[in-house]
């Protein structure tokens, strides 16, 4: 039987935090969520198969994360998906050296493809 691909949830909002792990539990993924700093330290100790990371979070925000992860050489092949309720999502997927995009709000079916694409990419 195949492990579950591991996907960490960076993300400040409880109720998209839940909602994001609902969905992708159901779908066959083991998730865990942390809020800025804490996901930073939480990827570089369980090494996730993805990493849904949001923009804007208290602390430590999307991009500085982002910059951390892929300067470290034990994260930096992780995929990222950026997700930002900014108007300007693409610049902020670029800032962020992002693998992914998801504009919020997104479609649940949206969420589930992006990661699934990107799990199976990389693995």
């Amino acid at each position: 039987m195949a492990v579950p691909r591991f996907v960490l949830v960076a993300e400040d909002d409880s109720d998209i935090l839940e909602l994001v792990r609902d969905v992708l539990e159901d779908a066959g993924f083991r998730v865990a969520g942390a809020v800025g700093a804490d996901a930073l330290m939480e990827a570089k100790r369980n090494r996730p198969d993805l990493i849904l990371l949001d923009y804007q979070m208290p602390g430590m925000d999307g991009v500085t994360i982002a910059r951390e992860l892929r300067a470290d050489r034990a994260t930096q092949g992780i995929p990222i998906i950026a997700m930002t309720a900014t108007g300007r999502a693409s610049a902020v997927c670029r800032e962020m050296d992002a693998d992914g995009c998801l504009g919020k709000p997104f479609e649940i079916d949206h969420l589930v493809t992006a990661v699934d694409r990107l799990v199976h990419l990389t693995h």
